[in-house]
């Protein structure tokens, strides 16, 4: 019994001092928003880019590694951006997104399991990538200052995985039309 009380006393001293060690100045630091004046000079275009195809179309004719403008509007899941990633969803913009169960007519989709198959025809994922090919640790809501439903064209490159079924694509700049 008193080993399981000195035991007890040891952890609850230890919780206590882990607790009580956070720097407040390092705590404020990292909730501190993060100024991405460099990072939107690079990604966020000042002028949208000719020769934009739709989704559709995209991933009908693109082939893995061409580079492509696309225009579609953010969304095509119920939450179209990736937390703390410069990455989201993109829907064809001929396409309209009608309530769940509600009829849908040529050209709409729900977000519900009877369109997923629809959806994936018509969707990509868009990744905004450094020199590397790796996705920002950004969230895309912040660098490209916009929200779903937002029309966007995307230069870029195509990445397909035909084994996968899998199309992306690796941004290396984004205009949101206003």
């Amino acid at each position: 019994m008193l080993r399981t009380l000195q035991f007890f006393g040891l952890m609850m001293l230890l919780l206590a001092s882990a607790s009580g060690c956070s720097d407040p100045a390092a705590k404020a630091n990292s909730q501190a928003p993060r100024d991405l004046t460099a990072e939107k000079a690079k990604y966020l275009l000042n002028e949208e880019p000719d020769g934009a195809v739709g989704v559709i179309i995209a991933r009908e004719d693109a082939k893995d590694q061409d580079e492509i403008v696309l225009v579609a509007r953010i969304g095509g899941r119920k939450e179209p951006f990736i937390k703390d990633r410069a990455a989201f969803m993109v829907i064809d913009a001929s396409m309209t997104v009608v309530a769940d169960g509600a009829e849908s007519e040529a050209g709409q989709i729900c977000m519900d399991d009877c369109c997923a198959s629809l959806r994936a025809d018509c969707t990509t994922l868009v990744k905004i990538v450094d020199n590397q090919g790796k996705p920002l640790a950004i969230d895309a809501r912040q660098l490209l200052s916009a929200e779903e439903n937002d029309m966007v064209v995307i230069k870029g490159k195509v990445e397909r995985d035909e084994k996968e079924g899998a199309f992306t694509i690796a941004a290396s700049g984004v205009y949101v039309r206003k």
